[in-house]
């Protein structure tokens, strides 16, 4: 499958493996020969080996666990108990709970919307995951895993690291530790993995549509000007601009560009005719051109009126192209 070999190749800086998390915007499930082959490639992988090597030695320098003793034995027990936990976490607790229990060992990251929904998400996906159906489910598989490869690591680790509440503490931190490496995931470490799909690129940009209506309303009062004054208006957005239920523009901020103005004779009584002059509303970082007309020319006069009491007015433009807006942050 594509999608699998993609995220083989995902790494970290592009040296740590990353193959547990899915930028795609619409994944496959994995059946369950895929899952064992992505904790097999996680666990014979050499950057993991070398870390397991460092984490033995710094345990060794530590004197962690003194029952493994000093040297070259004890050096052997930490490691060897290291890399232990490293495959019952990854087999037990991402392969064969998820298989039994029909469920998606992967995180799936968001990218869109606001820093609260994304960060609500993350979190959430501590306590349940997708299954294989598709449908969000709790998150039986790594509960079960995490208390079970916690179990089986007592027939390798000294009695005195064991504690009497030791299964109620390893649920905590289960819950805990993913909570924490998926906020990680979705803000941190999509910017620094290597060999993202490209449709996971395009798919954390907002898209704002050609046709989309804006409302605008002018920035000064206009009540004073005759046909011999009239000139170049500015406009601010009227309301905020939402994509995906997310604001990518607030009311108030200021079109770029103008339109024309000019007023019949009498001044606010006479007759009143604008005219666009290439108008751009500014989105953070992207420019996005507007038009007059709701479809790519269409003709008809421009939509806009008078405000009450005001010598302002108020008009309806259209986004002339699809314009790709900054991913959120």
């Amino acid at each position: 499958m594509a999608q699998l070999k993609a995220e083989e190749q995902q790494r970290v800086l592009g040296i740590f493996p990353h193959f547990f998390v899915s930028y795609e915007p619409n994944p496959a499930p994995l059946t369950a020969a895929q899952k064992f082959h992505l904790g097999w490639k996680t666990i014979i992988d050499p950057v993991r080996l070398i870390g397991t090597g460092i984490a033995a030695g710094i345990q060794q320098e530590r004197n962690t666990y003194r029952e493994f003793g000093q040297g070259t034995e004890g050096y052997a027990k930490r490691f060897g108990a290291q890399y232990a936990d490293r495959v019952t976490g990854t087999i037990i607790g991402h392969v064969v709970t998820q298989s039994i229990f029909h469920q998606d060992p992967r995180y799936f990251y968001k990218g869109t919307g606001s820093f609260r929904s994304r960060a609500l998400y993350a979190i959430a996906t501590a306590f349940v995951c997708k299954g294989d159906n598709g449908h969000w489910q709790p998150d039986y598989s790594d509960v079960v895993g995490g208390l079970a490869s916690g179990e089986i690591s007592t027939l390798y680790y000294p009695a005195s690291s064991r504690t009497e509440l030791r299964l109620f503490h390893n649920v905590l931190e289960g819950f805990g530790g993913r909570a924490a490496a998926h906020l990680v995931d979705e803000f941190v470490l999509r910017k620094i993995t290597t060999h993202v799909p490209k449709t996971a690129v395009a798919a954390s940009q907002a898209i704002l549509h050609e046709g989309t209506p804006l409302s605008l309303i002018s920035v000064e009062d206009l009540s004073s000007k005759t046909a011999g004054n009239a000139g170049p208006i500015d406009f601010v957005l009227a309301s905020d601009i939402q994509v995906g239920g997310v604001v990518v523009a607030k009311a108030g901020s200021k079109a770029l560009g103008q339109a024309s103005y000019a007023s019949g004779p009498g001044g606010d009584g006479g007759a009143m005719h604008v005219g666009l002059e290439r108008v751009r509303l500014k989105v953070g970082n992207a420019d996005v051109p507007l038009r007059s007309n709701q479809v790519r020319g269409a003709g008809g006069a421009l939509e806009y009126h008078r405000l009450e009491n005001s010598g302002r007015i108020a008009i309806v433009l259209y986004v002339a192209a699809n314009v790709a807006l900054p991913p959120a942050q």
